[in-house]
């Protein structure tokens, strides 16, 4: 009897975690209260309160969970990738990394909902400080940092961040912004598939990294 209790609080929870994943993020925050996420997971309030003392903490624990799959099949890939090659290029690396970037984006994964909950963020902070620092930034550059070290050029450590921080730029924008080129009166404005996209800031990226790395001529 203990231990179907103990399987029906797990399957609760995470009833009230996957309710909780979807409304959040396409709701928001606000918008969103525990009787919306109740009714979803098919449990009572008292159930929220006991697994997550009430709608922040299950908030941030919602929020925290999306972050850490993210983190986790992003660092999976690019290191299954670079185990794959005894002597990877620069180019190769990039490669990886923006795959991995956006796979889980893509193919309509949970990663879509996490863009929505940053997208939520951005109006209205429900987060607390240094989650996402400690959660995502500081394991991703982690990763980067070993990729960029062994396939790249000698780069002071505030720069390797800042090239890192522009190619993920690109990859958002490519994302984001390539429907809007689209052409309905003839042949679109940019290649409409990701692959050549991603080439294209392969390319272009470690040409800008090696740029980085190159000393600075005096004037």
């Amino acid at each position: 009897m203990a231990s179907e209790s103990k399987n029906g609080n797990a399957e609760t929870r995470e009833r009230i975690l996957s309710s909780a994943e979807k409304l959040f993020a396409e709701q928001g925050y606000d918008s969103t209260s525990i009787r919306d996420i109740t009714a979803e997971a098919e449990c009572n309030v008292a159930a929220v309160n006991y697994h997550f003392g009430g709608k922040d903490k299950l908030y941030i624990e919602t929020f925290r969970r999306l972050l850490i799959d993210l983190r986790d099949r992003r660092i999976s890939s690019m290191r299954r990738d670079m185990s794959l090659e005894t002597d990877p290029t620069l180019e190769y690396f990039l490669e990886s990394f923006a795959n991995a970037f956006l796979e889980p984006l893509v193919d309509g994964s949970r990663g879509r909902l996490l863009l929505s909950f940053f997208a939520n963020e951005m109006t209205g902070s429900h987060l607390p400080k240094g989650l996402f620092l400690n959660e995502f930034i500081r394991p991703m550059i982690q990763v980067t940092t070993e990729g960029l070290e062994r396939t790249g050029p000698p780069l002071d450590p505030q720069v390797a961040r800042m090239c890192m921080m522009s190619i993920v730029g690109q990859l958002l924008h490519t994302l984001k912004g390539l429907p809007f080129f689209s052409n309905p009166e003839g042949p679109p404005l940019v290649p409409t598939d990701l692959g050549t996209h991603i080439q294209h800031v392969v390319r272009f990226s470690a040409a800008g990294i090696r740029a980085c790395a190159a000393p600075v001529e005096a004037s």
